[in-house]
């Protein structure tokens, strides 16, 4: 799906700004599940607060990471750097004390959670297609990955309930895993084949196209 319009509420701690975006979407008669508007945020805290003064239309809890093990495949959440403390967990864990990471939200009881306050999920593309490179090798990068295999999560998700919105597609090779071989067009169909309802991109020519091509593959 390619929607109308996404807002992104990143915002760490409830209060003024949500309250405002609340009011706006209220006040632009988008307050409803069918209007067309996502309110996405990597902070449960946010969204559930909005959730508490009103908020009607779709929500999607975003889902960070660190980085990736090439030789596993595996998300690494917890890194020995600044970017622990954004893309490691939601702050506000972080500020309760809260020691789990956004793995912990795609679990079958994470998923389950987030099923009491959202409406889909916008995972890193990593947490959606394990990227392997085989054999490995120390010092291997996305641009050696060769190997690619669909996780659990996109069947989890919609086990629970939840709808799979993934990001982020970009054209440009050195952002493209070695796997599809220069071709943005390959990344987009690998993952609509997976079962992914949407995804973000910065290219919406080069996604559209490729989901036409996936639509007349499938035959819809």
């Amino acid at each position: 799906n390619i929607h109308d319009f996404a807002l992104v509420a990143r915002k760490w701690a409830s209060g003024p700004f949500e309250d405002a975006i609340v009011k706006l979407i209220k006040d632009n008669n988008l307050n409803s599940k069918t209007a067309p508007i996502f309110v996405q945020s990597f902070d449960p805290a946010s969204l559930k607060y909005m959730r508490s003064i009103g908020l009607a239309s779709r929500v999607v809890q975003l889902v960070d990471g660190n980085d990736v093990n090439y030789q596993t495949g595996a998300m690494i959440y917890q890194q020995p750097d600044a970017y622990n403390f954004v893309d490691g967990r939601p702050y506000s864990w972080t500020l309760a004390g809260d020691g789990r990471y956004f793995g912990d939200m795609l679990t079958p009881a994470g998923l389950a959670e987030i099923k009491t306050y959202a409406d889909g999920i916008g995972p890193w593309k990593p947490q959606v297609m394990s990227l392997t490179v085989a054999p490995f090798r120390t010092g291997a990068g996305l641009a050696d990955v060769n190997t690619i295999a669909p996780t659990s999560l996109v069947a989890d998700a919609h086990r629970a309930g939840l709808f799979v919105h993934v990001y982020t597609f970009r054209n440009e090779q050195k952002y493209l895993a070695g796997y599809y071989k220069g071709d943005p067009t390959a990344e987009y169909l690998a993952f609509f084949r997976a079962g992914v309802d949407g995804v973000f991109t910065d290219f919406a020519n080069t996604g559209i196209a490729a989901r036409d091509v996936y639509l007349k593959e499938t035959g819809r």
